[in-house]
């Protein structure tokens, strides 16, 4: 019964690490979404709040994909980029602190977790978020094919 437990532990933080990278990686839209959520909520819309909530998330999500898509300089998508993944670095510091917390004493080791934990979300978002460079060129190749 121990050992069940210990598993449904282990897969349970394995879950929660999914969710919040999956989150963070777009943490843009996300907190744009969850922004307007909890605002129609608060002004009385309850749980027709969350259509908003999406439309609002799917709007930021696209004037980012409009903005990559038009932008003709590497450096402008470049700056695009960027400001997509700075937010997701910063959340996925307090991300992996607040689960570094959950276990690791030493608040040290907790703020290199956090920091490597920053480091590994920002990579991957924008590895996620950049498109794809041609490396003889440096252009960007366009979307709109």
């Amino acid at each position: 019964m121990i050992v069940i437990g210990l598993i449904s532990w282990v897969l349970g933080i394995a879950l929660l690490c999914w969710v919040f990278f999956s989150l963070v990686s777009i943490v843009v839209p996300t907190m744009a979404g969850l922004i307007v959520f909890f605002w129609t909520y608060r002004m009385g819309a309850g749980l027709a709040a969350v259509l908003p909530a999406i439309i609002a998330g799917s709007l930021v999500l696209w004037l980012f994909r409009v903005a990559l898509t038009t932008a003709r300089r590497p450096e402008i998508r470049l700056a695009v980029v960027l400001a997509f993944c700075f937010p997701a670095s910063v959340a996925g510091y307090f991300a992996t602190t607040g689960l570094a917390e959950i276990g690791i004493s030493s608040p040290l080791m907790r703020i290199i977790l956090g920091v490597l934990g920053a480091a590994v979300v920002g990579a991957a978002s924008f590895a996620r978020l950049a498109p794809d460079a041609d490396l003889v060129t440096g252009t960007f190749p366009s979307r709109r094919n």
